[in-house]
């Protein structure tokens, strides 16, 4: 199997894949759920128990009750968010060339329901479908994922394997090119949970993408500032070389995210999004949201990056 060929691989990044991506997720500018998600979604509503909830537990849900509230009010946010912040990479030569090895390992850090890895894994789908209409992905090839679910909540834990596995299994009509190759649970909080990251990436290789989606504030909150700030510093280490962090956080925090970023050394960015919500209400229910967002590669091709911008 032949890799991509630099030069027409550098075209197709430029704008083609990306709009073709935009196209089936965001047309017109505005972010929607694919039928697969949606289908998820849907089915997992359906099968929790509907009861008022506090806002606290409606956003760091720990019963069922909880969980179908948070997935009612906040799960289009946070997936539409992680799709948002990482069509940029995933249309990149970087993340490419990690998927025509055949496998993609994702960590997901205060992973709730695993929206982030969801929201990765759906667009991921309609990226090779899109390589394959270009003739840029052959029929037949598989990505093998990996995902890596670390959260203190059992319920968040629970769910997200559930929505995750019935992902697959509601694809039809899709191409195969993706499947579950392995998931691994951690309810050890972060970053007390180092040993076991190490582990895992031992065994199974290094992270390709780690996420952080809303959950520096209650790490901040549990580990002090410094804490924090080394368990990300800590978490570079266990990315590959052509892996990304990307850290999520709504607009209320921003002063912690600036100061977050400039303590590890990367920029942080406010992002803007429209998207449709689900469940709908009604047939025109659309809303922009904005939200911050620090996405970043390693310490060493940071380095690298310096070092060649100064040559």
């Amino acid at each position: 199997m032949k890799h991509f060929e630099c030069g027409k691989l550098d075209r197709i990044i430029g704008g083609i894949l990306k709009n073709l991506v935009c196209k089936g997720l965001c047309p017109d500018g505005i972010w929607q759920l694919s039928d697969a998600v949606k289908s998820v979604l849907s089915y997992q509503i359906s099968r929790l128990p509907r009861r008022d909830v506090s806002e606290t537990d409606t956003r760091y849900p720990v019963n069922p009750t909880s969980m179908r509230a948070f997935l009612s009010v906040f799960f289009t946010r946070h997936f539409f968010q992680s799709q948002n912040s990482l069509i940029e990479y995933m249309t990149s030569q970087d993340f490419l060339n990690i998927v025509d090895s055949g496998n993609l390992r994702i960590l997901d850090v205060g992973s709730g329901p695993a929206v982030a890895s969801l929201a990765v894994t759906d667009m991921l789908a309609c990226l090779l479908e899109n390589l394959e209409y270009v003739e840029e992905w052959p029929k037949g090839k598989t990505v093998k994922i990996t995902y890596v679910l670390n959260d203190t909540s059992n319920i968040c834990l629970g769910t997200g394997q559930d929505m995750l596995c019935n992902y697959f299994r509601m694809r039809t009509g899709h191409t195969k090119s993706i499947m579950n190759n392995h998931m691994i649970s951690i309810n050890h909080a972060f970053p007390d949970n180092m040993s076991q990251l190490q582990r895992v990436r031992l065994n199974f290789g290094t992270y390709d993408i780690i996420i952080f989606s809303y959950v520096i504030l209650p790490l901040n909150e549990e580990n002090g500032f410094s804490g924090l700030v080394d368990g990300l510093l800590n978490i570079e280490r266990l990315c590959s070389h052509r892996g990304r962090v990307l850290v999520l956080q709504d607009k209320f925090q921003t002063t912690l995210v600036l100061r977050m970023s400039k303590a590890i050394g990367v920029s942080s960015e406010k992002q803007v999004l429209t998207q449709q919500v689900y469940p709908k209400r009604n047939d025109n229910e659309v809303y922009t949201y904005v939200y911050n967002r620090c996405l970043y590669a390693t310490v060493v091709k940071r380095k690298i990056v310096r070092q060649s911008s100064i040559a």
